[in-house]
């Protein structure tokens, strides 16, 4: 869970950086579609609840 924590993170800042999106406004299910479905949505909903909380 750290790794995808951390995956999340920077993809987060990323976003924040191209100007698409800052970091109030990224949902689980905007990571699930722009990650391909590669990552369960439930482990992404886990992940940014964790980064919420820090």
């Amino acid at each position: 869970m750290e790794n995808l924590v951390e995956k999340i993170k920077q993809f987060m800042v990323n976003e924040a950086r191209s100007g698409s999106m800052d970091f109030g406004c990224v949902t689980p299910m905007y990571v699930y579609r722009m990650w391909g479905g590669s990552v369960a949505l439930a482990e992404i909903e886990e992940a940014l609840t964790i980064i919420r909380k820090q």
